[in-house]
């Protein structure tokens, strides 16, 4: 007889391998152990063939389905085509492979029961599915308090999955985001409530780690000059601090840097994800930081690609966002300083531009 404490056990056992997927066994185990089961597992689909994880198997059992066995259950197919959630019994399903070669090759050898209980948890085609296996007994397995308990489970495992899944997809997503995070060429920094640092891309590790300017602080970002410092957290403030009679604001400040390189520009934006993140124990922040020397020049292909240039129009081009002038980009080329005129008069009709310093506010904005 399973009591109340020992089911809540069972459904705390499920939801913490939701959360965390490597605990699946460990709750198939206590599963299979309230049934009074001897095995059992969750099967999924790999493929075009059945595969059992996280199960309470012998680990040679568990190898030998998913490289040849699994592809013979017929009981799992046979599960695959019948209702969701509805607790299908061994009495029902085993004899659809008894004195087969799967019931001979796999299941005997294995010690795997005669009985049992199955459910299929989801829709559509090979849906992950919870198995426990018995042996067979005087008694059939599918008491009413066994089926009354597995019933019980159902929707638990159902939903335990859904959320594993949801959050499968989130932790995918944000991996993606901090990819991309990654490959621009900006300090970006997260800051949560407590001037906390979050997270932060490869450009801005670089930038902090050379504490030419800014640095990290026990877990917080700081200027290493007193008056860019103030500015900082100033910033931070005004992004994350809602008092009832200022909202939260952006603010941007110039850092400079001991090394005498040109400064970084700061800016610290305020981050809305919910309604409710107006509060500054929920609030988070943006810091851009930009770092004037790391602009790229643009790609030549890349000029020829977006607006059509010709060769020689790009490679003015990437001289003029270089900061080169007429005469050192006709020495460069070894072409007159008229012909480097035509080119250029061409790249400012191809790109929309007017004159030098919109062409070259365009060309340093194009890689990321």
């Amino acid at each position: 007889m399973v009591t109340v404490e020992d089911f809540s056990r069972l459904i705390a056992g499920v939801y913490a391998a939701a959360v965390t997927p490597q605990h699946w066994a460990t709750a198939t185990r206590e599963i299979c152990r309230a049934l009074d089961g001897t095995s059992g597992g969750l099967a999924t689909a790999n493929g075009a063939m059945w595969s059992i994880q996280n199960s309470a198997l012998p680990a040679s059992a568990v190898e030998s389905y998913g490289e040849y066995y699994g592809r013979l259950d017929r009981v799992l197919d046979a599960l695959e085509k019948g209702p969701v959630g509805a607790v299908r019994t061994g009495t029902e399903l085993i004899p659809l492979v008894r004195k087969s070669e799967f019931f001979e090759g796999w299941m005997r050898p294995n010690e795997i029961g005669e009985d049992g209980l199955f459910v299929r948890l989801s829709a559509g085609p090979r849906p992950p599915s919870v198995i426990v296996s018995a042996p067979r007994r005087t008694e059939a397995f599918d008491t009413p308090e066994r089926v009354k308990l597995m019933s019980g489970l159902v929707p638990h495992l159902q939903q335990a999955l859904r959320t594993q899944d949801q959050l499968a997809a989130l932790a995918q997503s944000r991996a993606d985001v901090l990819d991309a995070l990654d490959s621009v060429r900006h300090g970006i920094i997260i800051v949560g409530s407590g001037w906390w640092v979050i997270n932060l891309n490869t450009a801005s590790e670089r930038i902090l780690r050379a504490e030419d300017g800014l640095q990290m602080c026990s877990a917080r970002i700081a200027a290493t000059g007193m008056q860019a410092d103030h500015k900082l957290q100033r910033a931070l403030h005004a992004a994350l601090t809602h008092d009832g009679s200022r909202i939260r604001s952006g603010r941007s400040f110039i850092c400079e840097r001991p090394s005498g390189k040109r400064p970084y520009v700061v800016h610290v934006l305020p981050l809305h994800h919910t309604a409710t993140d107006e509060t500054s124990s929920e609030a988070s922040a943006l810091v851009l930081i930009i770092d004037p020397d790391q602009q790229p020049e643009p790609a030549a292909a890349l000029l020829r690609r977006l607006y059509g240039l010709t060769t020689t129009e790009a490679e003015v081009a990437v001289r003029i966002a270089r900061g080169a002038d007429l005469k050192e980009i006709s020495d460069e080329l070894s072409v007159s300083i008229t012909t480097v005129r035509t080119h250029l008069q061409h790249v400012y009709d191809k790109t929309d531009t007017h004159r030098q310093a919109e062409l070259v506010r365009l060309l340093l904005v194009l890689s990321p």
